[in-house]
């Protein structure tokens, strides 16, 4: 139980974070260092999926532990995308990280959505860096 982060593959383009029925804030801190950790590992713009498909429920204070998390996350984090099938989920979100007024964040309803949404930001700040060389 818990969370689990990882690499997606060995091209190491985007940080997979997957969330267990139930979770403790102790294992989403320590998660969130490993994304930190993982992250410091390259120095070219990176992307993170955050699998939320199979939360039960969330602990009390998910404001404040989710907002420390994402403060945390490493500069080369071009985009976030929260994955949850459940429309309901993805709303309320959205209204969370519109109040909070992070950026970077998205949501989607697949991993290969996405996926897709990670791999064209990536281009699109490459192509950016390169314009301004």
């Amino acid at each position: 139980m818990g969370l689990h982060v990882y690499w997606e593959n060995d091209q190491k383009m985007i940080i997979r974070q997957v969330y267990d029925l139930t979770w403790t804030w102790d294992e989403y801190l320590a998660a969130f260092a490993k994304i930190r950790q993982l992250g410091q590992e390259v120095d070219y713009p990176i992307g993170m999926i955050s699998e939320l498909g199979n939360i039960r429920s969330v602990p009390p204070n998910a404001i404040l532990y989710g907002a420390r998390g994402i403060r945390s996350l490493p500069s080369n984090i071009v985009l976030t995308v929260m994955v949850t099938p459940s429309h309901l989920a993805q709303s309320l979100l959205k209204i969370i990280l519109t109040a909070t007024q992070f950026k970077n964040i998205e949501t989607a309803q697949t991993v290969e959505t996405a996926r897709e949404m990670i791999l064209e930001k990536r281009k699109a700040d490459l192509a950016e860096t390169t314009t301004e060389r």
